[in-house]
């Protein structure tokens, strides 16, 4: 199995990813990165048990400065642009980004990269 990626800028990808479950998330609480090849693709997750996002809210979430009314738990401060970064390389990279998530259960943050 070959990707070819610009490791610096997956890297930014997965620290964004995980430092937001972090963020978002309740001390104690585990977060879970899972990576799997389904079809001609590497999909990665990033798992939490957090606070979840309100189902209205999930389809703007990746646009520039657009933030989920969930707070973060530790008074962090967020700008609103790491989502919309993280779907500009993951795109620069002919895969996609999405999130599955059900408000007081956590999220699911995934992108997709092609084989080959």
């Amino acid at each position: 199995m070959i990707l070819s990626v610009d490791d610096g800028k997956i890297n930014q990808v997965l620290n964004n990813l995980i430092g937001n479950a972090i963020k978002y998330s309740y001390p104690e609480s585990k977060i879970t990165i899972r990576v799997f090849k389904e079809d001609a693709q590497v999909v990665t997750q990033v798992i939490d048990e957090g606070q979840g996002i309100p189902e209205k809210e999930i389809e703007g979430l990746f646009n520039p400065f657009k933030r989920a009314s969930v707070q973060p738990t530790s008074g962090e401060t967020s700008h609103g642009l790491g989502l919309a970064i993280v779907k500009k390389i993951i795109e620069g990279h002919n895969g996609r980004v999405g999130v599955t998530s059900k408000s007081g259960k956590g999220s699911v943050f995934y992108f997709t990269l092609p084989i080959g």
